[in-house]
């Protein structure tokens, strides 16, 4: 399966109405993570069904080394290391790993372990 094939978004941080915690207007960020849905077959039939959208039936991955060459986000999160600028050349290392102990469907798989911009699934 192809990473395109999954609705995927680069995202973005900051920009216009969005401060700091010391209330300084924050700079708009480009290309932070990718957002895409998840593979695995339970999410693919739960997204079928739903009409709202659930946020849940996605995948945020931070990067480690974001698009516009900037520090990665300070969260507290793992982060991937990334290869490549497009979807159809993204690698991101190590695997992701969707836990269930900590709300996720577990899923388990890698973004362009031997083909970039392929997902499989472990």
């Amino acid at each position: 399966m192809r990473l395109v094939d999954l609705n995927p978004q680069f995202v973005f941080a900051g920009g216009d109405g969005v401060t700091n915690a010391d209330h300084t207007p924050a700079a708009r960020r480009e290309g932070v993570g990718v957002m895409f849905d998840c593979p695995c077959p339970s999410c693919t039939s739960r997204r079928a069904e739903d009409v709202d959208h659930n946020s849940n039936l996605r995948h945020y991955i931070p990067f480690e080394n974001p698009l516009d060459g900037g520090a990665a986000l300070e969260s507290g999160h793992p982060k991937w290391r990334r290869v490549g600028d497009t979807f159809d050349s993204l690698q991101l290392q190590p695997s992701i790993l969707s836990d269930t102990a900590k709300g996720g469907c577990g899923w388990h798989g890698y973004i362009g372990h031997t083909i970039p911009g392929e997902v499989t699934t472990c």
